[in-house]
């Protein structure tokens, strides 16, 4: 990975009447094809209102990305307009902040803003815009005004480096243009056709976007736990039901939890997906560095951070199980929140279901989380199970001794809750479907749902600690 730096310097005078002619430069790095590339805004919340009607440095630059947003196809801006992340120049994560440092470096003499460029041979890591706070700023159009400047001009200018644009007057040879990527900020305010032409000449052409096509499956399964050494790993199971092949997304996300709220994220996961017999498929460290990055994205499914893992996979029925741990930086960081999802993106007649994962049951956040969607249109009955003190019977050492469990819908409501399954009202139901748990201090529920979000919490009873295993059955009759 290599850092590029680049500044916004100021013009001594505007810029001449010059003829028009595209010459803009392109720094050689670009983001995947079809990426969301997520801005992260850490700037103050004051300053507002300014000379456009901006309410503050935030509105000014999420209004500069929509800009750019409008000339871009095969990649566009998402914004984390106030994001709780501290901006850092080796995180993988993009961010806008201002500051009177360059992460601790000296602002040069006369430097308005610097975007910092992380790449991998040519696809974009990382890319940083901070503003340099010793300046007076505020957001206006038209020509310069002494003493203050456009805080929205130079966010257009900064974001085009982030995009992967350079300097054309800087260029070699140096391109005479009229261009907001000029490395002198100016009277110019707004993009002009120069710097359109070279965005579009990186994001313009690309791989048609895809959408996973409609069921009324469970289409999104994930579980949310602590990550250890060891047999510690988060550790998911699925089964690809029916007679045909399934295809789908798996994701091992760790280090943007940050973003909400997650104070101790698996900083750096690395994903292995196994078949029945325990051999390995394939694995994920950074996503953006398989074969399959732009198909991730295209499905708009690509993580949000480059150290995070995705797998696109096409799977013959059958049992799998996808393993997330630490991958090791030799930095002694191998512990951390992190969160394992599969999508099933129904273009075959196969289906994804049936979804376990083990995991450590520690106490607050580190609980044991299932997530999952109930897609289509119509209604759908599940068993949730929490497994604990059965596990030591497969040589899982420290299992949860009493699990106790919780399904909640999208808005956080409490659907229905199961200490010990043999008291629970659907303990008959659930021993008719064959899967009633072992061990009587084990949990389980029934639940009939419509379409949308769902949660389960597995916790342990008197905040007790240890291995558990969350279970998620689809009730529906498999496909043929």
């Amino acid at each position: 990975m290599k850092n590029r730096l680049f500044l916004a310097a100021v013009a001594v005078s505007s810029l001449f009447s010059i003829p028009l002619s595209f010459g803009y430069a392109l720094e050689g790095e670009s983001w995947t094809p079809n990426r969301t590339v997520l801005m992260h805004l850490s700037l103050p919340a004051g300053g507002g209102p300014f000379q456009d009607g901006s309410g503050s440095f935030g509105d000014s630059a999420e209004d500069a990305l929509n800009i750019w947003n409008q000339y871009l196809v095969h990649m566009k801006f998402a914004v984390d307009r106030n994001s709780i992340l501290p901006p850092s120049g080796n995180d993988a994560d993009t961010s806008v902040s201002m500051s009177n440092t360059i992460y601790g470096d000296a602002f040069g003499s006369r430097v308005l803003a610097v975007t910092l460029v992380t790449a991998r041979n040519s696809t974009m890591i990382e890319a940083d815009t901070i503003f340099n706070s010793a300046n007076s700023f505020n957001s206006y159009r038209g020509p310069l005004q002494p003493g203050v400047y456009d805080f929205h001009r130079i966010a257009l200018h900064e974001f085009g480096h982030v995009l992967g644009l350079d300097h054309p007057d800087q260029a070699n040879p140096p391109q005479n243009v009229v261009a907001i990527m000029n490395s002198m900020v100016s009277d110019i305010d707004s993009l002009q056709p120069d710097d359109i032409a070279g965005a579009q000449s990186i994001y313009s052409n690309g791989p048609p976007y895809q959408t996973s096509n409609p069921s009324s499956n469970l289409v999104n399964l994930s579980t949310r736990a602590f990550v250890g050494t060891g047999e510690n790993a988060l550790i998911g199971g699925f089964i690809v039901q029916g007679s045909q092949p399934a295809t789908v997304i798996l994701r091992a996300i760790g280090h943007s939890l940050r973003a909400f709220g997650i104070t101790n994220p698996l900083n750096d996961p690395i994903m292995e997906l196994h078949n029945s017999s325990g051999g390995i498929i394939t694995t994920s460290d950074d996503w953006i560095d398989s074969s399959d990055a732009t198909t991730i994205a295209s499905y708009h499914l690509d993580p949000s951070n480059s150290r995070e893992s995705a797998i696109f996979a096409t799977l013959n029925p059958g049992n799998y199980t996808v393993v997330v741990r630490a991958f090791d930086n030799h930095d002694g960081d191998l512990t951390g929140v992190g969160l394992v999802e599969l999508y099933d993106l129904h273009t075959t007649g196969g289906r994804a279901g049936n979804i376990s994962s083990r995991g450590q049951v520690l106490t607050g956040d580190n609980v044991l989380i299932g997530g999952f969607i109930v897609g289509g249109n119509q209604g759908k009955q599940v068993v949730v199970r929490g497994i604990g003190p059965s596990l030591a019977g497969f040589g899982i050492t420290g299992p949860l001794s009493d699990p106790t469990l919780e399904l909640h819908d999208g808005a956080g409501t409490l659907i229905s809750s199961n200490n010990n399954w043999a008291d629970g009202p659907d303990a008959a139901a659930i021993q008719a479907e064959g899967l009633a748990p072992s061990q009587p201090a084990e949990s389980a529920l029934q639940a009939s749902l419509n379409p949308g979000n769902f949660t389960a919490i597995l916790r342990g009873v008197n905040n007790a600690t240890g291995v558990a295993v969350v279970e998620i059955y689809d009730l529906s009759p498999p496909p043929n």
